[in-house]
């Protein structure tokens, strides 16, 4: 019978005890077959592995072969660096084998032990586990002493189930794999300590544990701290297919012929570039950042999301079937449970076992330089000129006339001209296959600014693989869109004209800014309840000054003190807001960039979306021809002027709140005082505050801008704060 062995409390918390020092990366899968370079070089290997990295992996691998790898499928691409592990199956009662599916391994670079780490060195490489293990080795212990002490070795290997409700602890063998209904994912950590000589050992003996696997210190014989690197596969065994039998948790088997899950192993295999290597340990392995690559300006440098598009799965090496429905598991592995530990002939084919399988001659790759224009170069086909990178996350898209895409034939030349070829001179490509086409920009669109690291990463499709002899170029990425005008003055675009709506040239086409300095922001709007009910009106020439003139001269010539627009052509007016209505924020759903459709008469302008009203204060509006002022005594309280509300760190004041659509100042002060407050603050019209002190230091007192302020529904002479900004009162003993 398989034993699991579960962590006792301790073990369990161990592995990420204090885990805010590291780094981590997803990394897909480059190469699935019997590939091992660090145990079997040069041949095949025993049983199949599923490997991560750099392309240039094979049975002939090397640390400076896989640093000259012409891609990575890890996502921070200064990593050359190849990991991996043996493949998991499921063995159906017919005797028939078919993969368990996973999407490629989660590596993480931890910063442990008692002394600074180094980065490893060049042409490094090591072995964590015991692929002939199968059941749980409470003897072989890690170097210790009494102020560090020693661990089972095995604990290096854990597995973790991901149930629908709360997961069990973590253990060391498998778990029964179809209650893993979000997956069974296997862990392996690696030594960190070095004997700071040989680059690698056969027997592993120049690599030890740190004392607590994890954490601890490294022995005497070891004495060079190295990261610790931790590795996670996450296989969806619910997804095997049934093929009309049930799956039992006794069919999963991993290519050893291992069904524990004892005898998990992974390797590493070093390929970094060796300065920005060096520069993460030295300033990113040990600070407190959570994990993120953005906290880690050596490796964001080189940060992509696109990497398993950029660097996909490598054609096997070895030409054997490991995809699909196998007839045994290749390499002949016999599937042996233990407890007793499995031996070399069991994974030795017998009499009336097939061919070895061809090896594919390998001839590794090299770096191919990427074309990466700076916005206002030229660039493509004559007098295109790159904008730069934009977000792509609005609707509708930044270019939204019409486009194309295609897996394989996507380049800019082939964006451009196609583009052109439909009347649009702006072309955009984005997720490395599609071609977006337009004359104006989304007025929504965001161009990265200079300083930040740029998120149009994906590779062209055209330029992609192998066979393509040139630079390779970039086509967007992840909600992010690489834009390209056509300066030719000559173009006649599908408009018909040579500028675009707003008035800008051929060779100055970015939108212009979408939120003036009295834009309020985008509020939810439904039509049996108005977010602004006053006077409303229509139409296709409509633009954000047409709906401020409107709203001004309505109301009898009194105007309003608020308009917005909505759904392209629409104009609303109104002194209050209506109750429902919502500010949309970038954490609210749905977010801010509802508001994000074309006005019909200004293709630069916002006009509203759908169910989504853009907001704005009318900065000359008299409320029934009386100024409104900020209350300067509301009982004990005493004005304040305004506070900011800071874009982090929370509210300026969180003792107490409350919300009302006949909002006054002294509503707001009369609540606070009952709460014991201080302080008091009214926003957004209708929001109340309180505290006993200024919860967030970052918030700053100011004059009240009147062109930002808002009047309170319960009374229209006075001020209820604004957007972000708050009324403030305090309380004077």
């Amino acid at each position: 019978m398989r034993s699991s062995h579960t962590l006792t409390p301790a073990l369990a918390l161990s592995l990420f005890q204090g885990a805010d020092a590291f780094w981590r990366m997803g990394c897909g899968i480059i190469q699935t077959g019997r590939v091992d370079p660090i145990i079997t070089p040069g041949a095949i290997s025993g049983h199949v592995h599923t490997l991560v990295g750099g392309s240039n992996i094979g049975i002939g691998s090397t640390g400076p072969t896989l640093s000259d790898s012409p891609c990575t499928s890890c996502e921070i691409q200064a990593d050359k660096s190849a990991y991996w592990s043996p493949q998991l199956f499921y063995n159906y009662e017919n005797g028939s084998f078919i993969e368990v599916p996973h999407g490629g391994s989660t590596v993480y670079y931890l910063g442990r032990g008692v002394g600074g780490a180094v980065a490893f060195p060049p042409g490094f490489q090591m072995v964590s586990g015991n692929p002939f293990l199968r059941s749980y080795d409470d003897e072989t212990m890690t170097w210790g002493n009494s102020t560090y002490p020693s661990r089972p070795v095995a604990d290096r290997v854990t597995f973790a189930c991901l149930t629908a409700g709360p997961s069990p602890p973590e253990q060391h063998g498998m778990f029964t794999p179809t209650q893993c209904v979000n997956g069974m994912r296997a862990q392996i950590a690696f030594p960190s300590c070095w004997n700071g000589e040989d680059l690698y050992k056969p027997d592993g003996s120049h690599v030890a544990y740190l004392s607590q696997i994890d954490n601890g210190a490294c022995p005497p014989t070891h004495p060079v701290y190295l990261p610790t690197l931790f590795m996670e596969t996450l296989y969806s065994t619910d997804q095997v297919p049934r093929d009309g039998n049930s799956v039992v948790d006794s069919g999963f088997v991993f290519a050893q012929g291992d069904p524990t899950g004892f005898g998990f192993h992974g390797d590493f295999m070093n390929g970094w570039d060796q300065d920005v290597l060096t520069d993460a340990v030295e300033n990113c392995l040990f600070p407190d950042n959570f994990g993120q690559i953005s906290y880690c300006p050596a490796l964001y440098a080189s940060d992509t999301n696109g990497a398993k598009h950029n660097c996909p799965e490598q054609p096997a090496q070895i030409k054997e079937k490991v995809h699909g429905l196998l007839d045994s598991l290749p390499g002949c592995n016999d599937i042996t449970y233990g407890p007793e530990a499995a031996s070399f002939s069991d994974n030795i084919c017998g009499a009336g076992a097939p061919a070895p399988p061809a090896i594919a001659s390998t001839t590794y790759g090299t770096s191919r330089p990427t074309a990466s224009p700076a916005p206002g170069a030229s660039f493509g086909l004559p007098s295109q000129k790159y904008l730069g990178c934009f977000n792509d996350t609005g609707s509708p898209r930044t270019l939204n006339a019409v486009s194309t895409s295609d897996s394989q034939l996507i380049t800019v030349e082939y964006c451009q001209k196609w583009c052109n070829d439909q009347g649009y001179r702006l072309s955009g490509l984005e997720y490395g296959q599609e071609c977006h086409c337009d004359n104006h920009m989304n007025p929504t669109a965001i161009a990265a600014e200079a300083d930040e690291v740029n998120q149009c990463t994906w590779v062209c499709s055209g330029t992609l693989y192998a066979d393509f002899d040139g630079e390779q170029q970039l086509c967007g990425g992840l909600s992010h869109i690489d834009v390209y005008n056509n300066t030719d003055p000559n173009f006649n675009n599908a408009s018909g004209d040579d500028s675009d709506s707003a008035g800008n040239s051929p060779e100055d086409p970015l939108p212009s800014e979408a939120e003036e300095s009295n834009y309020v922001g985008c509020y939810t709007d439904i039509a049996s309840k108005r977010t602004l009910s006053g006077s409303s009106t229509r139409g296709d020439d409509m633009t954000v000054e047409k709906c401020a003139n409107f709203c001004s001269s309505a109301n009898g010539g009194l105007g309003y003190k608020y308009y917005g627009l909505e759904y392209f052509s629409e104009c609303y007016c109104g002194n209050t807001f209506t109750a429902p209505n919502q500010l949309l924020t970038p954490t609210s759903s749905p977010p801010n960039s509802t508001c994000s459709y074309k006005c019909k008469g200004d293709d630069s302008q916002i006009c509203g979306g759908s169910n989504a009203l853009s907001v704005y204060t009318n900065p000359t509006y008299q409320a029934s021809s009386e100024v409104a002022f900020v209350t300067t005594n509301a009982g004990q309280y005493k004005s304040q002027h305004c506070l900011t509300e800071p874009g982090s760190g929370g509210r300026a004041l969180q003792g107490a709140s409350t919300t009302s659509q006949d909002m006054t100042v002294e509503l707001c002060v009369n609540f606070c005082s009952g709460k014991s407050m201080k302080y008091a603050g009214v926003e957004y019209a209708r929001e109340c505050y309180c505290d006993k002190t200024i919860a967030n230091p970052a918030a700053t007192l100011e004059d009240c801008p009147v062109g930002k302020m808002m009047l309170c529904p319960g009374n229209e002479t006075q001020y209820c704060g604004g957007p972000s900004l708050l009324n403030l009162y305090l309380l004077e003993n």
